[in-house]
């Protein structure tokens, strides 16, 4: 089964081994940069979630894509930085677009006006997927940023997001209630 919901502090290690399981060019696309597993976790325990939404898709219970959306309200106002990274194995499956719309959702609805990616003008996915949620697209110096400008909330928003965490909070328990240990054989 496939759950998209979002992310909460408790699920820091999930994301870390998700982040440590992206090949070598993917984590290179994701930090504009190399990264090495210590710096990986660097970065993980560095999360301020004060200011970090992150959304993710567990396929199977595991965590396989993440959108990741950065506020910072004193040092931009009305904008935040949006990062995604999908699993080798997982990509070309829509689990990245499926992440963002829903982050799109979420920022939306804590009046976030524009969302900006920065990807390396090699990264073409990124750039597809911006162009699908029709961003716009500027090069400079072998970097690539993408802005999103986003409508304010309305009640279609605030219920989107309403159905997407009630619909992921049942998914979670169906997945636990149907992925508990087999029940031991009746004894002769």
């Amino acid at each position: 089964m496939t759950v998209y919901r979002k992310l909460l502090p408790t699920d820091l290690n999930a994301y870390r081994d998700h982040l440590l399981r992206l090949s070598a060019n993917d984590r290179y696309a994701r930090f504009c940069g190399f990264k090495t597993d210590e710096a990986i976790a660097g970065y993980c325990r560095g999360i301020d979630w004060r200011f970090t939404i992150m959304v993710g898709c567990f396929v199977r219970g595991e965590l396989r894509a993440v959108a990741e959306l950065r506020t910072e309200p004193k040092v931009w106002p009305g904008e935040g930085e949006l990062a995604v990274s999908v699993e080798p194995g997982f990509q070309n499956q829509g689990l990245g677009s499926g992440v963002i719309q829903r982050i799109l959702t979420v920022a939306r609805n804590r009046t976030v006006r524009r969302l900006v990616l920065i990807c390396l003008i090699s990264n073409r996915r990124m750039q597809s997927i911006v162009r699908k949620f029709l961003g716009n697209l500027e090069s400079e110096c072998g970097e690539v940023t993408g802005r999103i400008e986003l409508p304010w909330p309305n009640q279609m928003s605030l219920l989107q997001e309403a159905l997407d965490s009630g619909t992921a909070m049942v998914n979670g328990m169906l997945d636990q209630w149907n992925g508990g240990p087999e029940p031991e054989p009746a004894a002769a």
